[in-house]
């Protein structure tokens, strides 16, 4: 089961993981890892790394806990070797972390990486706030268990 119930944060946060592709395709949606206490309406997002939000849904039919994914209405193009952000909004807190995940190596599921903390200039990324908005702050390396779904073709 991936990551730790954060108890003790219970405030609204977005979470978000940097992550690139080896080749061009569509983001079609966004995942994330829920644990029992990660109640309330969540969001996902994509975004530029410069914080220009590509995409946004609301996750609904969410079960209690484990993967929730949400589609967009329009699948996003992105280009190679361009890292972008992808991220949820917990409205009460209490997410799936794993800190130091990211310290040392990304994860490698080809064609996409979730970038090292060295080659992203930071992963893990959050940003706390009652609305969802651009995650650009990083704490201990942390691995949100944020992901992206990708396909090549439509």
């Amino acid at each position: 089961v991936p990551g730790n119930p954060s108890t003790t944060d219970t405030g609204a946060v977005e979470l978000g993981v940097k992550f690139r592709s080896d080749v061009s395709g569509y983001v079609t949606g966004i995942r994330f890892y829920k644990g029992s206490t990660n109640t309330g309406t969540h969001i996902g997002n994509l975004w530029t790394t410069g914080g220009a939000n590509l995409a946004t849904a609301n996750f609904s039919n969410e079960t209690a806990s484990g993967w929730q994914q949400v589609n967009f209405a329009t699948p996003v193009a992105i280009v190679a070797n361009t890292d972008y952000v992808a991220s949820y909004h917990a409205p009460n807190g209490r997410y799936a972390f794993d800190p130091n995940f990211f310290t040392s190596t990304g994860v490698d599921n080809a064609p996409l990486h979730a970038l090292s903390n060295a080659a992203a200039g930071g992963n893990g990324v959050y940003r706390y706030g009652a609305t969802s908005g651009f995650p650009s702050s990083s704490y201990q390396s942390s691995n949100y268990w944020v992901d992206v779904v990708f396909t090549t073709t439509l």
